[in-house]
């Protein structure tokens, strides 16, 4: 399902404030905070290739500990464990990951990490969550959120390993970045009232890596990417603008590109927004999205949105009704099939969230995908319920 996150960078910095330290390491470790999340999950697929359908129930629960600051710094760790209840055929709750059985995990370590914050900006070392343009998960690595200079954000970091620890399927495991990891420059502007200019660079050693299993276009070779996104809000119009590219070091694989054009609005309680993705007419993204992405819109379509020559449109609502969110967005992409550029797919997406209580939520949706080989053609429902504490 759709997730939103605050990287662990920004809370850090949202939850030390003005640095008000506890007066020693026992206090600090004393007055640390507890968080967490139990939920349900369950997902139904119907499949038009003559294959079973699919389906699977899995419970969540998630849990993190933060200690209390003490002369900036602090520490913290937290984990997931995921259980499977049932599923329709054997392999659906593991193969909703990866294809790997041995890939598969009950439970995770996914934070365990030492931060020092000063007025000049926060570092954090160890396994931390990360929520960039095209990085993000959960990672071992060391990520620095530099504040010194007015109105910008430099995040600078360098990863090694990296996984999913998501409520709605398996758990994976810790998987090694290739010969040397990836790393990262992020700078984020926001020097121009309602304008946040957001260029950055990343550069990743893949070859002779593990990691391999669950990544949709990426290759095992060495990549750089580059990109630069802005946003801006005018007169009640939100506007994004968005390209990235990849370099490639393999000469069999072709450099990548996309780019991204979104207008929105909000009237009343209603959004709207309407949105264009395409990519390079003959290497698609190529692998910027190995290690994670924010562009593609979709529940179901990523393969066909970061496809070669691939051009996508969507359109969406949204609206508020007391507790209840709704959403609704179709999409559909027409992308190159290998002989020419004549395919095409789409997507209605229907979403519902509800805020049952301040801790208790529920959330469900409903996709249907309409591909040009019938076979492809699918129909999927989920819903999850989480209490959050």
């Amino acid at each position: 399902m759709k997730k939103l996150y605050i990287s662990t960078v920004a809370a850090s910095l949202l939850t030390t404030g003005a640095l008000a330290d506890s007066s020693s390491i026992k206090d600090a470790f004393a007055n640390g905070k507890v968080s967490g999340d139990i939920s349900i999950y369950t997902e139904s697929v119907d499949l038009n290739n003559g294959d079973k359908d699919t389906g699977f129930t899995n419970s969540s629960i998630g849990i993190q500990y933060e200690t209390d600051s003490f002369n900036g710094f602090k520490a913290a760790i937290g984990g997931r464990t995921n259980h499977k209840f049932s599923e329709k055929n054997d392999g659906d709750y593991i193969n909703s990951y990866t294809e790997d059985k041995d890939n598969d995990s009950e439970a995770v370590l996914s934070t365990a990490n030492i931060s020092y914050t000063s007025d000049y900006g926060t570092i954090i070392a160890g396994r931390q969550e990360i929520d960039l343009e095209w990085i993000g998960d959960f990672h071992e690595a060391v990520v620095a959120e530099i504040t010194a200079i007015p109105d910008t954000t430099v995040v600078v970091g360098h990863t090694t390993r990296f996984m999913e620890a998501n409520a709605d399927t398996n758990l994976g495991k810790m998987a090694d970045i290739g010969d040397s990891g990836a790393t990262v420059i992020d700078v984020k502007y926001e020097g121009i009232e309602n304008v946040v200019i957001n260029p950055y660079f990343i550069n990743a050693s893949m070859n002779d890596g593990d990691l391999t299993d669950g990544v949709e276009n990426g290759s095992d070779d060495d990549f750089s990417a580059y990109g630069l996104k802005a946003t801006a809000s005018v007169s009640n119009i939100d506007l994004t603008a968005h390209y990235a590219a990849t370099s490639e070091d393999d000469s069999a694989t072709e450099d990548g590109s996309i780019a991204h054009l979104e207008v929105g609005t909000t009237i009343s309680n209603i959004s709207l927004a309407a949105g264009y993705i395409t990519t390079d007419k003959d290497g698609g993204i190529g692998s910027i999205s190995t290690l994670g992405d924010n562009i593609d819109p979709s529940e179901e379509l990523g393969d066909y949105i970061y496809g070669t020559n691939s051009d996508t449109f969507y359109v969406n609502v949204g609206a508020e009704v007391s507790i209840v969110a709704l959403g609704a967005q179709y999409a559909q992409s027409e992308y190159d099939d290998g002989a020419s550029k004549n395919e095409e797919a789409s997507e209605i997406l229907l979403t519902a969230d509800i805020a049952i209580t301040d801790e208790l939520s529920f959330g469900a949706f409903y996709s249907s995908v309409d591909a040009e080989d019938s076979d492809d053609d699918q129909d999927k429902l989920a819903a999850m319920l989480t209490y959050s504490f």
